[in-house]
Parts: C-alpha cells; structure tokens; sequence
C-alpha cells in the first residue's frame, strides 16, 4: 500500500479513530527508544494490529515517521479538541501538589526553555535547517 493509498483510506476513518491512528504510530515510531514501549493495542472495533502488520511490512521506518506526521497534521489541521482523562487529571494534580510540597525540587521553565532551544540550535546547525521562528 503506498503512503498515499494509506492517507486516502485514514481519511474515511472517522475522526476519533484518525486521531487514535495518529497517536499508535506515533507510540509504534517511538518504541525502542531509550527503553519506552508503546503501550499494547488494545482490542477494538478497528484492526490496529493488521493495520500495524501491514504498515510495518510496506512502508520504510523514513516512510512510517513522514506517515505518522502527515496523520498528526491532518488531525491539527481539522481541529482537535482534546480532553484529559480522569486518570490524567489526577497525575496532573498530583504532579502540581508535588510541586507545592517541595517547589526547590524541580526545574525552572526558564531553564528547560533554555536547554530546549540550545538542543534544537544545535540540531538545526548540524543539518543546515532553520527554526520555525526564524533563528538559526
């Protein structure tokens, strides 16, 4: 199946389940990385494993990651009106307690910024690109 068969057909799917697409493989792209494993596919109404097996057997790991972005965009692009889960939530809430209990613990937004940006510059001098926002 070529990457443009497999976008005509993700954009029949309905959105929920584009979006869901666009998350497993992103999960799928990722996996192997510094020891993080996607979660399992769970069972559903649509065939994610068959999906995956195909993918995996048709597209180049450079195919799969342009396929995972071009999804992503197209979700963006449509609007994607996100909510956390309860589960969510409560990690976020306790992460904020947390932070409350022992704010010397963490690092400033200030500095994660900065280490941020530093990493990209870095990246975008090693490969000739410039930043979205203009620098180098």
């Amino acid at each position: 199946m070529s990457l443009a068969n497999f976008f005509s057909e993700a954009k029949k799917l309905p959105f929920d389940e584009r979006v869901e697409l666009a998350h497993r493989l992103w999960d799928e792209f990722m996996d192997g990385f510094k020891g993080w494993k996607a979660p399992p596919i769970p069972e559903g109404v649509f065939a994610w494993k068959t999906l995956k097996a195909e993918i995996d057997a048709k597209l180049s790991r450079n195919d799969r990651i342009e396929l995972a972005q071009r999804v992503w965009s197209n979700i963006i692009e449509n609007g994607y009106d996100w909510e956390l889960t309860p589960e969510q939530e409560a990690e976020l809430d306790r992460r904020a307690e947390e932070t409350l209990r022992h704010p010397g613990r963490g690092i400033p937004l200030e500095q994660v910024f900065a280490e941020i940006e530093k990493c990209f510059a870095e990246r975008q001098k090693r490969t000739g690109r410039r930043s979205a926002s203009g620098g180098a």
